[in-house]
């Protein structure tokens, strides 16, 4: 099954959030998470109304 641009973004999206959120594990570096800068700063550029729209799954109008 083929998935849309507009999926593999929410994908990438629900990923680099699932990064950022772990919680730090006890006895190493809490700065050791390992996730994609680049997908942090398009999110930054993203309009806040697309952003929230991909985040609820809302269709594209």
């Amino acid at each position: 099954m083929k998935q849309s641009k507009r999926d593999r973004k929410i994908a990438e999206i629900d990923l680099f959030l699932k990064q950022v959120a772990r919680p730090a594990r006890k006895g190493h570096d809490p700065n050791d998470r390992h996730y994609d800068h680049k997908l942090e700063r398009k999110l930054r550029k993203m309009d806040p109304q697309d952003l929230d729209a991909l985040l609820n799954d809302e269709a594209e109008k």
